[in-house]
């Protein structure tokens, strides 16, 4: 519902910023201001008629503030802050014991041990980067490919980890995934925007440090991060980019099954299915997910480019120990975080060691959290709007006249059978074979869990089939998903809390929060790329070539209004088509909160729409916002509010909304999908 991996992964490191107000011009944004760039709200009171988010959300707007550590904040960023410091509180109770208990217990005290961490110092990092520096010939580094130290630091040119088929979704696959670049989207290396630019000076910087901990002179640091450059440069243009991949095209255009014999034709340079077979990955199902990239490659893999691809591997192996290894090499980091977001200070070393351990251990933090925090009941009510939701969309999609009666039965067969898991599932994933030496070193503890995790999560499900029931990993994070190669809703007991939901809450505000969310997430099975899916998860189409093409066209009518859109002050238009399927899902969200509100008399519009309006309360830097404009599949929050509810009656008799209004968008201009 809200993370995109790759806007994700460019944030992974995050510092503490100040409020920094950004001038903004509207006569340049239409046709509404951007709010949600911190400051632009301060001398702005736009009427309800015309901006409802920013309306509603005027005085929090004004005057909320960045915490140390976020580069923004918003309703998520709240309801995230109550349940890390719960899950502080349990890596900090002396009484919680069992095997989960320690495993986050001891990780999180290795963390905060500077003095050890200090004293450990660069670790093993020396000796893996002369086992880089080592390799003189091709054949040295096919070899170093087929090594621990490649295999356990993820120091690939081209990857390769568990999926799920999209034709067999009972069934496990071998993912063939491209060369990771620095800069996070091909594009970048044909034109280089200001969010590049950001990257890739934090990137450079990373590795002029740590490359000098290492003892390379300048002239040497400045010819390795050059040649690691030039090395990505060359493989990019043989690369999807962010929109290519991110439209409902890619979904067929990355499937692309072969076998061990087929991919070792297609790579007889690069030795993929040798390094295949020498790891025991072979799998009965193999997808390349992009076969120019490898072409590309096997004609990159030669001697003249062997300096290109160790300095690859150089680089990206000293940026990855950076945050991992003494206070010194940390601190450095916190900085150039602070230069690359826009922001000053730092999160607590407390917070940022649970936010640690969260991420490397969700599983035993989450079992331990659910026992604590969440309740059956609530779990019974969130069950019970899911129900209601369900059936809203049985007979919304019954109703839809643009759809014929044999695709209309085929949805309904899809919503029938979709999986409706609910805070937390009744089945885990085992973590007794896990240990976490409190008396060693953080290195030591990442080490073991690299080593846990290879074998849990990829070799023993490897030629497998799928357990359903261990639908999540990490319940204890605001967000919600739908899975298409499961034909699953997750509606997690992170999402349970703050503006989302509260047992307390009006049963219009619970409508417009967590059931909004719910609408959203069922939507997806039936948004331009969800729609590819069948009922049991597979990659087959079930709509009929008529109703296929006006999905589409319906569609692209929303892409183009999306798109008229100006929401900074560059004089670019929006990109419509980048977050064209979440603005679906949150179409049909709110109108099958609205459709089950005409079910109950006297239901009261303006909390329901207030409440919307608030879950979507965000500012964050201009920074993040370039890297949000650039990666992130979700609308801008002031969009996901105006520009959703103007497409319903509701709305307008609500506020009694005329032409001349900003809110009014002429019927004949509505783009609702469905």
């Amino acid at each position: 519902m809200y993370c995109n991996k790759i806007f994700a992964a460019l944030f992974i490191v995050m510092s503490l910023f100040t409020v920094r107000a950004f001038a903004s011009d509207k006569a340049s944004q239409t046709p509404w201001l951007n709010t949600n760039l911190i400051g632009a709200a301060k001398n702005y009171n736009p009427a309800l008629k015309d901006d409802f988010y920013g309306f509603v959300n005027h005085e929090w707007l004004v005057n909320a503030k960045l915490k140390p550590g976020y580069s923004r904040n918003a309703a998520f960023t709240e309801l995230q802050d109550e349940i890390d410091a719960n899950l502080r509180a349990i890596m900090t109770d002396k009484n919680l014991t069992g095997h989960d208990a320690e495993l986050v217990k001891n990780l999180y005290s290795l963390w905060l041990d500077w003095d050890k961490r200090n004293k450990n110092g660069l670790g093993d990092l020396p000796e893996l980067i002369k086992e880089i520096e080592a390799i003189k010939t091709l054949d040295d580094l096919s070899k170093f490919f087929m090594s621990e130290t490649s295999f356990y630091n993820g120091l690939v040119i081209a990857d390769f980890g568990l999926g799920l088929d999209n034709k067999d979704s009972e069934s496990y696959n071998l993912e063939l995934s491209p060369t990771g670049l620095s800069l996070g989207d091909s594009a970048e290396y044909k034109t280089l925007s200001k969010n590049g630019e950001r990257t890739k000076k934090f990137n450079d910087s990373v590795s002029s440090y740590m490359l000098k901990r290492l003892g390379y002179d300048e002239s040497k640091i400045s010819e390795i991060i050059s040649m690691a450059f030039e090395f990505e440069s060359k493989i990019a243009p043989s690369m999807m980019n962010v929109n290519e991949l991110e439209s409902p095209e890619a979904i067929e255009k990355t499937y692309n099954p072969l076998s061990l014999e087929e991919l070792r034709e297609k790579s007889k340079i690069f030795p993929y299915a040798e390094i295949i077979e020498f790891f025991s990955a072979k799998s009965n199902l193999m997808n390349l997910q992009q076969p120019e990239w490898l072409k590309a490659l096997n004609d990159l893999y030669t001697s003249e480019n062997l300096n290109l691809i160790k300095a690859y591997l150089i680089r990206n192996l000293a940026n990855s120990y950076m945050g991992k290894i003494d206070e010194a090499a940390y601190r450095e980091l916190q900085k150039l975080a602070n230069e690359r977001n826009g922001t000053t200070g730092n999160k607590p070393d407390n917070e940022l060691a649970a936010d640690f351990v969260h991420g490397r251990l969700s599983v035993p933090l989450s079992k331990i959290y659910v026992t604590k925090y969440v309740s059956e009941s609530t779990k019974h009510e969130i069950e019970q709007i899911i129900r209601d939701t369900v059936k809203f969309y049985r007979e919304m999609l019954k109703s839809e006249k643009w759809l014929s009666e044999q695709t209309q039965a085929k949805a309904i067969e899809k919503l029938d059978s979709m999986r409706l898991n609910s805070a937390y599932p009744d089945k885990w994933v085992d973590y007794s074979e896990l240990s976490i030496n409190p008396n060693g070193t953080f290195l030591e503890a990442l080490d073991s869990l690299r080593k846990f995790y290879v074998k849990k999560y990829f070799y023993e499900r490897l030629n497998t089939k799928v357990d359903h029931d261990l639908w999540i990993s990490d319940v204890a994070t605001a967000n919600a998903y739908y899975r298409p190669s499961e034909n699953s809703i997750n509606i997690i007991a992170g999402i349970l809390g703050g503006d989302f939901y509260n047992p307390s809450m009006s049963y219009e505000q619970k409508l417009a929060a967590i059931g909004m969310v719910i609408g959203h997430e069922i939507s997806h099975a039936f948004d331009t790329r969800g729609a590819q899916f069948d009922k049991t998860g597979n990659m087959i189409t079930w709509w009929t070539e008529e109703d296929l093409k006006n999905f589409q066209e319906r569609a692209n009518n929303l892409i183009k209004y999306l798109s008229s859109f100006k929401v900074d002050d560059s004089g670019n238009n929006y990109n419509g088509a980048l977050v064209q399927t979440e603005t679906i899902a949150d179409m049909a969200g709110i109108k099958a909160m609205l459709g089950i509100a005409a079910k109950n008399k006297d239901f009261d519009y303006d909390k329901f729409f207030r409440q919307y309006a608030k879950i979507w309360k965000l500012i964050e830097t201009r920074e993040r916002m370039d890297s949000v404009l650039k990666f992130d599949v979700h609308a801008l929050p002031y969009i996901r509010v105006n520009a959703i509810i103007q497409q319903y009656p509701e709305f307008y008799e609500t506020y009694n909304i005329k032409p001349g209004d900003g809110m009014y968008l002429e019927p004949d201009s509505r783009v609702a999908v469905w």
